[in-house]
């Protein structure tokens, strides 16, 4: 569903430059540098980010014995709330999938740092998680308290596996996500679900080929309809740099 969204835009991008930011180990970078892009791979993880590295160096290798041109792509510390190692206007193209808007300390903050380093007409594409498809973990626990106080703010906790770490994590509704970027000169392109359908990734069903082609047709017909988006657990948003911050 990502790469689907991502290629509706990449035709209309002003330029090839593209940051990745939480893009982690590069799978989406990795991703459109082999298509040809001159990607930025950002992430506060410096971990990930020598996982990434390795994985482009491997790849390099394969294309050097092929005889094919190297990577376009970097892989730098940062933290999307504060990317001051970037210039303005530096690129085409923002991407921001597996949530970090949702993870980070001041979305509004990270948003307005997007904008900044996006060139003019440049594109914004992010996921974040779903206030409503949230509300979902909260009743099937039964945790009413835990319930009423996340209507009410749309903040949780995120733990780690062992329990011994928790994170921060808010959730958006599709308006308030609309207006965390309008709100910042950029101009909404398109909002969808990933995914509407009822589907687990665990699902058998999608073990199928010939079902999972037939419910893709199906989630790319139906993801953006307003009605349905809020059975999804994430939401992604598309947009363009348009003005300037109007907060």
């Amino acid at each position: 569903m990502t790469w689907h969204n991502l290629k509706v835009f990449l035709s209309h991008l002003p330029g090839r430059k593209v940051l990745d930011i939480g893009g982690g180990t590069g799978l989406w970078a990795l991703k459109l540098a082999k298509s040809g892009y001159e990607v930025t791979c950002a992430d506060i993880s410096q971990k990930m980010l020598e996982v990434g590295r390795r994985k482009a160096a491997v790849i390099n290798s394969l294309q050097a014995e092929h005889s094919a041109p190297s990577l376009k792509i970097d892989f730098i510390k940062a933290d999307i709330c504060d990317l001051l190692q970037f210039h303005s206007d530096s690129f085409d193209l923002v991407i921001a999938q597996g949530d970090p808007l949702s993870c980070c300390a001041d979305a509004c903050q990270a948003v307005k740092e997007v904008h900044r380093v996006l060139k003019p007409k440049g594109f914004f594409i992010a996921s974040v998680d779903n206030k409503f498809g949230g509300m979902r973990v909260f009743v099937n626990q039964g945790a009413i308290d835990e319930l009423e106080k996340f209507v009410r703010t749309g903040q949780t906790n995120w733990f780690t596996k062992d329990e011994k770490e928790q994170y921060p994590i808010s959730y958006f509704t599709p308006d308030e996500l609309r207006k965390l970027l309008t709100h910042r000169g950029f101009k909404i392109m398109r909002l969808i679900g990933k995914v509407v359908l009822p589907l687990s990734s665990t699902s058998e069903i999608l073990k199928n080929k010939s079902l999972f082609d037939r419910l893709l047709k199906l989630e790319l017909k139906l993801h953006s309809e307003e009605a349905l988006l809020g059975s999804s657990n994430h939401l992604e948003i598309t947009a363009q740099k348009s003005g300037t911050d109007t907060r």
